[in-house]
């Protein structure tokens, strides 16, 4: 297997967690594969060279690579792929989120991906999805009829290894806050994206009661940390002066981030799946999300609250009181492991590749 994680060093969260979290799979599968990513020079390059460089990356040297290395199947994880590989069988294309197909998507970042999608959708190439409900969109579309769907569930390999290396300090465990009186450090977890609706989130925050002190941290803007920063302007003075945005952080900082919440919030208009809903309650941390198709199934965790806008402040309220007066037990992320591992084997099987030893 060749696993086109472009991004990978580039960014922090997001997609290129998830295909290194593919790669742990493989190896623990015993599936020899390997890694396709970007110079690291490139780190260092404006976001639409990067952006231009991806698609060279995707269209061209992912399939020469692929050939040279003689590794079989390329995998694309990046909702889109290589049109010479899908023409060709040997490419299997992972599908996070319908969100560049949406009818307001009208840059040419979704004009390339829709493009991508479709050549590969119409070749009856294999397709994985991250979650159920992301599969459920495609059987609804009638190009993907012809295509193979697998479920590869995002996995968490990393995140576990890390909670266990990070040991949590005693007094964390449980955690509470001593007395209702003291402030209530919460975690945003957003992003760049339209979908992530980041000033909305700000919005919601202005309509928490004014004597609820709230420590404020928000994740996932990595390399970004300085222009959200600037869009904490908006709040009000007591809440600006108690918020900040966290730079790129290790994973060991990014587990120590979410221990420390005494509520993670996840704010988002639409998604493939819930990534930072299951890293928070794997931490043994309540939830207040959003109330969209993605994040639904995740309330099998337990102390997830959902919400529409209107209904913010009673679920943000609701996963208060769990913090404060209740033992939020950690949840396990295994039946998403075992779950990638077995549709792994299953694309093995189906595309003729004999099982590893």
């Amino acid at each position: 297997m060749l696993v086109f994680n472009f991004f990978a060093g580039l960014k922090a969260r997001g997609i290129p967690v998830y295909a290194a979290e593919l790669e742990e799979c493989f190896g623990r599968l015993g599936i020899e594969h390997r890694e396709l990513r970007a110079p690291a020079w490139l780190a260092r390059a404006p976001a639409a060279l990067q952006n231009v460089c991806y698609v060279l990356y995707e269209q061209v040297v992912a399939p020469l690579a692929g050939r040279w290395w003689r590794t079989g199947l390329t995998v694309y994880p990046y909702n889109a792929g290589s049109l010479l590989d899908a023409w060709s069988g040997r490419a299997v294309m992972v599908v996070h989120d319908l969100i560049p197909n949406r009818r307001d998507s009208g840059g040419l970042a979704a004009r390339y991906i829709r493009t991508c999608q479709a050549w590969h959708a119409r070749l009856g190439r294999p397709v994985a999805t991250v979650s159920r409900h992301t599969q459920r969109q495609l059987r609804r579309i009638e190009r993907y009829r012809r295509c193979p769907l697998y479920l590869w569930a995002n996995p968490f390999y990393a995140f576990e290894t890390a909670l266990q290396r990070t040991a949590a300090p005693p007094s964390a465990v449980p955690h509470a806050p001593a007395a209702p009186a003291q402030p209530v450090r919460v975690l945003l977890c957003s992003g760049m994206g339209a979908n992530k609706d980041y000033r909305g989130a700000l919005r919601l925050l202005r309509q928490l009661p004014g004597d609820l002190p709230v420590v404020l941290r928000v994740l996932g803007f990595g390399d970004d940390a300085a222009l959200a920063e600037r869009a904490l302007a908006g709040l009000p003075a007591e809440r600006r002066a108690q918020a900040r945005v966290l730079p790129r952080l290790t994973l060991d900082g990014i587990v120590d981030e979410f221990r420390a919440a005494d509520v993670v919030w996840v704010h988002s208009r639409a998604e493939g799946f819930g990534r930072p809903v299951v890293e928070a309650r794997m931490a043994g941390r309540p939830v207040v999300a959003t109330d969209i198709g993605a994040f639904r199934p995740l309330r099998r965790l337990g102390h997830v609250h959902l919400y529409k806008d209107a209904d913010f402040v009673a679920a943000f309220q609701a996963a208060l009181g769990e913090a404060r007066h209740h033992q939020v037990a950690a949840a396990s992320a295994q039946s998403f492991n075992r779950q990638l591992e077995a549709e792994v084997m299953r694309l093995l099987r189906h595309a003729g590749r004999p099982d590893p030893a």
